[in-house]
Formats: C-alpha cells, structure tokens, sequence
C-alpha cells in the first residue's frame, strides 16, 4: 500500500493537479487581503470586528460556496483522467495489488489534495494578516481551526465526486454533475430545512458559523459528514470492485 501511494504520488507530481490545489486558494486569498488593504480606512473603520475576523471574511467569502466545490470537483475528475486515458487501469491493476488498495489509494490523495487546498487558504490568510500588520489577538483557532474543520465537513463531496469520477470515463461527466450539483448551494445554505439533505453547504456552515449565527450548527454535522463519507466509499468500492476494467 505505501508503494503503490507513492507511486500515484510521484504520478501526481507530474500531472500538474497539484498546482491547482494550491494556486486557486492562493489567489483568493492574495484577493481578500489586497480587499481588505483597500477599505481599511473607510468601509471597515470604526466596526466592531476586529481586524483579523473582517480579514478571514474577506479571504473565504467565495470560497465554501463556489470555488471549493468546484476546485474538488475538478481536481477529482483530473485524478480519475489519469487512468482513464491511455489504458491507465490494465497498467496499474496489472501490479501486485489489489482493486480495494488501489481504491484507496486514490482516494487518500484526493483527500490530500483537498487537505492541501483548505490548508493554502488557511496558511495564506494567516500570513498575509501577520505581514500587513492586522490589529489585534491572532485569531489561530478561527482561521487554522476552521480549515481543518471544513476538511471533515467535505468528505461527503470528496466521496461522491471521487464515486462519479471514477465511474464515467469521459471527464465532462463528473465534471458537469458536480458544478450542477454546487449551483444550488448557497441557497440550500440559507433554508432552514434544505441545508441538512445538501452536503455542499457543510463547508459554508463551517466556514460562516463564527461570525453569522443563522449559519452555526452543531458538533453533530461532523458526525454526520463522517458517516456519509463511509456509507458512499464503501458503495463506490463495491462497485468499483465488480466492474469490468479490462
């Protein structure tokens, strides 16, 4: 199993996705910071945030809503692409593995990735706060603490854009499904009732819970963003195992 991740690991290195996990969440985060450095003075003195938190907002205030679970989305569907052009699957289901290793295997990178962009925009907003001089307590657990925290509230979009991904060959599929299935998020992030049945708007109750309180939810969504990421690897494994590759 490690030799087989390092091995998709130096394949990654190689395909380019990693750029995308990390310029994407750099950009937003130079945006938010260059935002804030231009209202400084006028739109945000004198309110009763403090700098770091009128900082953190205006670094994720597109991010858990539209550019994350497109960034997933697409960073999934390059991953799949690997294999599915060129006979990548007799190539690498021809090793000494099995289809459950090599499934996980994928899928702990797809997860690395995902680690990797949240912790860009977390690490991003830090720094760029620490060097323009943000007034104030540094905020550690809301900007570092809440990027871990949307790791877990992800899991079920990772799970299910890495089932479609791996499912449809053709990359237009995975792809168009998960921008069809985002559009909706910030409306289902603003029902009441909606929300729950929706896992895109886990992220944007993490991310907005600390400063907006119709936002907030409870320890519980976490629990629940768990089960449902293990209840739809496990259908995605079982499928994955009974489909003819070659």
């Amino acid at each position: 199993m490690n030799r087989l991740l390092g091995a998709e690991l130096a394949k990654l290195r190689r395909s380019g996705i990693v750029w995308v996990a990390v310029g994407a969440p750099l950009f937003l985060a130079l945006q938010g910071i260059a935002n804030f450095l231009r209202y400084r003075d006028t739109m945000f003195a004198g309110s009763a945030r403090t700098e770091w938190e009128i900082l953190y907002e205006q670094c994720i205030i597109m991010y858990p809503a539209l550019l994350l679970p497109l960034v997933i989305t697409i960073m999934v569907a390059l991953l799949a692409r690997l294999e599915h052009s060129q006979n990548g699957w007799k190539q690498l289901l021809a090793l000494p593995v099995t289809r459950g290793q090599v499934y996980r295997a994928k899928l702990v990178i797809a997860c690395l990735l995902v680690l990797l962009n949240l912790g860009v925009l977390s690490i991003g907003t830090l720094a760029g706060g620490i060097m323009i001089g943000a007034e104030g307590t540094v905020p550690y657990g809301l900007i570092l603490g809440r990027g871990l925290l949307a790791f877990v509230a992800t899991l079920p979009v990772i799970a299910i854009q890495f089932v479609l991904s791996f499912r449809f060959t053709h990359v237009g599929v995975p792809l168009a499904i998960g921008t069809a299935l985002a559009a909706p998020t910030i409306f289902a992030a603003n029902s009441e009732q909606f929300w729950l049945y929706d896992p895109w708007t886990y992220p944007v109750m993490v991310y907005f819970g600390p400063t907006k309180e119709e936002f907030a939810r409870g320890d519980w969504m976490y629990a629940g963003a768990c089960g449902l990421f293990l209840l739809i690897t496990w259908i995605g494994l079982q499928e994955f195992k009974k489909r003819d590759m070659v």
